[in-house]
């Protein structure tokens, strides 16, 4: 199980700090942000299993991106993702963990000390999405593992199932009800589209066009998802 994370960061360590989460395949980066606006909106957006939150020790305007973001998160959400801070000091993990936060790193990060944390989370959480799917169509139940849909297109008010076999399966609900099922290895890349992130072999930014399994597959992507593209990008590159 692959758990979701974003890393807020307008620190100089953002790309060592990425580097080391990196070397966790159970975990996936699925947005950066460095401004508050940002995080707020990526966060009630993708609903992270966790969120790295960077707290420099020189108290600044860059930290209006940090402790402030909890309290306002508080407003949109019944449940908060896990918050971990990294910090370049000891002295602010009182007020971390009084602000409800589940962890504190040092940074520069301590590998071992970063997998001591991550190990910790997932002994402790389980999967927040099941690994299977209910399609139903005219009394037809068809389960189907997330795992083997490759993507999801828009037609009307139905939502076609393009598996990972060659297979196509309708249903009669909206794309926009399913993506809210999906595990967060889906991303909407289109109005019409969701697609499945570990099926993606090429993206063409010139071209606007995602390819899938092998170049098999040809999707165009919009403009108003093209912060989800340039977040698979990120997570493949």
């Amino acid at each position: 199980m692959q758990f979701s994370y974003i890393l807020i960061d307008a620190s100089d360590c953002l790309e060592s700090t990425l580097e080391h989460l990196k070397e966790f395949d159970d975990f996936l980066c699925v947005a950066i942000c460095t401004t508050r606006t940002d995080a707020i909106n990526r966060i009630l957006e993708l609903k992270p299993n966790v969120v790295f939150l960077s707290i420099t020790s020189a108290r600044n305007e860059t930290d209006s991106i940090c402790f402030s973001i909890l309290s306002e998160l508080h407003e949109f959400l019944d449940e908060l993702p896990t918050i971990i801070v990294l910090s370049d000091v000891k002295e602010g993990a009182y007020e971390a963990y009084q602000r409800g936060v589940s962890g504190y790193l040092l940074t520069p990060i301590d590998p071992n000390e970063l997998r001591k944390c991550l190990m910790r989370y997932q002994k402790t959480h389980k999967a927040l999405y099941a690994d299977t799917i209910s399609i139903k169509s005219n009394g037809d139940y068809n389960f189907i593992r997330t795992s083997e849909i490759v993507y999801l297109k828009a037609d009307n008010n139905t939502t076609d199932f393009y598996l990972k076999s060659g297979k196509v399966i309708s249903a009669y609900k909206t794309l926009k009800y399913f993506e809210k099922l999906l595990p967060f290895y889906f991303f909407r890349i289109h109005h019409g589209y969701v697609i499945n992130i570990q099926y993606v072999s090429r993206i063409n930014l010139g071209k606007n066009s995602c390819y899938l399994q092998n170049n098999e597959i040809i999707l165009p992507f919009s403009r108003t998802y093209k912060a989800n593209i340039d977040t698979i990008i990120l997570r493949i590159s």
